[in-house]
């Protein structure tokens, strides 16, 4: 599936494409949209009912994902539909913030602690 165009992804997910279907590394496309920072077609896979929740073979979210390439836009959209997830962690024992201190993605930091991220950080 081509990340980063929605509109292939729709044809395909209307052709019978399974959204959660994963790899032999345990990623589901979503894992890639999110790391990628993709928010369109992040949204047309869920439109399509792919799970936000599904895990990868380290147990990590897409939100783990997103917060650890530091792309704010994709985490604030996984956020307000994982609210009961934010807490979850991987393998390693990490939760996405963990995750987002980490690789010092600040503005994906302080969303998640509640502040707005500064603009200058945004994607």
């Amino acid at each position: 599936m081509k990340l980063g165009n929605p509109e292939i992804a729709r044809r395909l997910l209307m052709s019978g494409a399974n959204p959660n279907l994963k790899d032999s590394t345990g990623f589901a496309v979503i894992h890639d949209v999110a790391r990628a920072g993709f928010l369109d077609t992040l949204q047309t896979l869920l439109e399509f009912h792919a799970d936000v929740n599904i895990e990868d073979a380290e147990g990590n979210l897409p939100l783990h994902l997103a917060a650890q390439e530091g792309h704010v836009r994709v985490v604030e959209f996984l956020l307000r539909r994982t609210p009961s997830r934010v807490g979850h962690q991987n393998r390693r024992g990490d939760t996405a913030l963990d995750v987002a201190r980490l690789y010092r993605r600040s503005a994906v930091v302080r969303l998640m602690e509640g502040g707005p991220p500064p603009a200058a950080d945004a994607d």
